[in-house]
């Protein structure tokens, strides 16, 4: 395969990867853009700034072609210090996690009810949510089925949407809302160890034991750590002539502070993680992810993400899965410490007003992934942990506070978050390891350029 761009773009693409819908390279998408428009480079990025007050473009001021970047004084003020940081080079890990508390400050404020992750955790007590298996899987939504239209004003002239127009959910409308209600179910049941009204479904007041009913019940039932490209959310089309949309593959590339081969430093793309969950019964599917996100609270979420074939595809190689499948006995365990680790980070984030549920102060999405496979297997595959060694003393303190809320997991769970590298500043044998897990979490098989060098970095015979 041959590089369509210099290996000096990280968001270069290759050349021949299968895909099924057209891709374009990012600065190609940006460069035909302003030709269609008519603007000039520099009258184009204007436009571009006085969009980035609304969040879901914030992603812009890190992945932007260097050709592209915009000065901070073009941007609101409140962006401009984060704009100077991003301004000449690709962040590393080392900044990453020193902005870790203060990168919510630098986003636009949340709304207040994003503040208050107890409140969300346990979804305001369970009002409304199904308390029998049949009614939540009878759940439905007046969503339309049909493909939904970009945003109001994400278009640029030339054409360019901060949305990938055209593309559709590997679900139905129905079963996403299925998904996003079970996900409520069982951030509920979790928040009965803190005590109050205890709330229940199908009779069971913890998640281990509904699970362990759905599994009674014939249901197949199993949990894995995944990783695969970050974007945040956020992503780009470019209108073809015949009417349809070449996507813009997007990514969060760093500099990982980690000497290749070559002797250089070497570059890779920012994972999202989180473990997955699958529910299967009958004809339902449920799915479901858990992680420390931007949401406003560490729990579960609906895994409800827009089906792009370059970024979150099961099956082409795009997701990585790591470590043990989670089934049985085992996953009920699991289930336990999730609601642990939550009941833990979600008090901790309410009792200091933390912005957006504590992210990045009580650690990033590849954090709350990494803290589980510590617990569970005694081991980490994920990179970069960023989890601040201040914010690992304030968890261990409040997992001792709710000692009985915590039960038999609080020792693992302390010693986890001791045991957890950190990959701020690396050398030697730590450095070593980093780079192993940073070359476990990429995926098997993507369009850019930059994970197939990668590929070639990781030893044979490598899992």
């Amino acid at each position: 395969m041959a590089l369509l761009l210099g290996d000096s773009d990280p968001l270069a693409l290759v050349e021949g990867w299968p895909c099924d819908v057209p891709l374009i390279n990012f600065e190609q998408a940006l460069e035909l853009s302003v030709f269609r428009s008519g603007l000039s480079r520099a009258d184009w990025l204007k436009r571009l700034a006085k969009q980035l007050h609304k969040p879901q473009l914030l992603p812009l001021l890190w992945l932007l072609p260097r050709p592209w970047k915009l000065a901070p004084a073009q941007l609101p003020g409140r962006l401009q210090a984060l704009g100077g940081l991003l301004e000449r080079s690709l962040l590393t890990p080392a900044l990453l996690g020193a902005l870790a508390d203060d990168l919510p400050h630098l986003w636009p404020e949340p709304p207040t009810e994003a503040n208050n992750a107890l409140a969300l955790w346990s979804s305001e007590g369970g009002a409304g949510l199904p308390q029998q298996l049949d009614d939540l899987l009878n759940t439905t939504t007046d969503t339309p089925e049909q493909l939904q239209p970009a945003p109001a004003g994400s278009q640029l002239s030339g054409g360019l949407l901060w949305h990938n127009a055209g593309l559709g959910h590997e679900q139905s409308a129905n079963e996403r809302e299925r998904n996003r209600v079970c996900a409520q179910v069982l951030n509920r049941l979790a928040a009965n160890r803190l005590g109050g009204d205890s709330w229940s479904i199908d009779g069971c007041s913890t998640s281990r034991a509904w699970l362990k009913h759905l599994q009674e019940r014939g249901w197949q039932a199993q949990a894995q750590l995944r990783c695969s490209v970050a974007s945040f959310g956020l992503g780009a089309s470019l209108p073809l002539e015949d009417g349809s949309w070449s996507q813009v593959p997007l990514a969060l590339p760093i500099r990982c502070g980690l000497l290749g081969r070559d002797g250089q430093e070497m570059r890779s793309l920012l994972p999202h993680s989180c473990l997955e969950l699958e529910l299967r019964g009958g004809d339902a599917l449920l799915r479901l992810q858990y992680y420390q996100g931007t949401e406003g609270l560490c729990g579960w979420e609906a895994l409800n993400d827009l089906e792009r074939p370059w970024q979150n595809n099961r099956c082409n190689g795009t997701v990585r899965y790591l470590g043990e499948t989670y089934q049985g006995e085992r996953l009920q365990q699991l289930a336990e410490l999730c609601e642990v680790i939550a009941m833990v980070h979600n008090q901790e984030a309410s009792d200091r007003h933390l912005l957006r549920g504590g992210y990045g102060a009580l650690g990033f999405c590849i954090d709350s992934s990494a803290l589980i496979q510590q617990v569970m297997e005694g081991r980490c595959q994920l990179y970069p942990v960023l989890m601040g060694g201040i914010w690992r003393e304030r968890l261990i303190k409040r997992a001792a506070q709710l000692e009985r809320e915590a039960g038999c997991w609080l020792s693992p769970y302390r010693e986890a978050l001791l045991a957890l590298p950190h990959d701020g500043s690396l050398h030697g044998i730590a450095a070593t390891e980093a780079r192993a897990r940073m070359l476990q979490c990429q995926p098997r098989s993507s369009p850019f350029a930059l994970i197939q060098q990668l590929s070639a970095e990781a030893p044979p015979g490598s899992p």
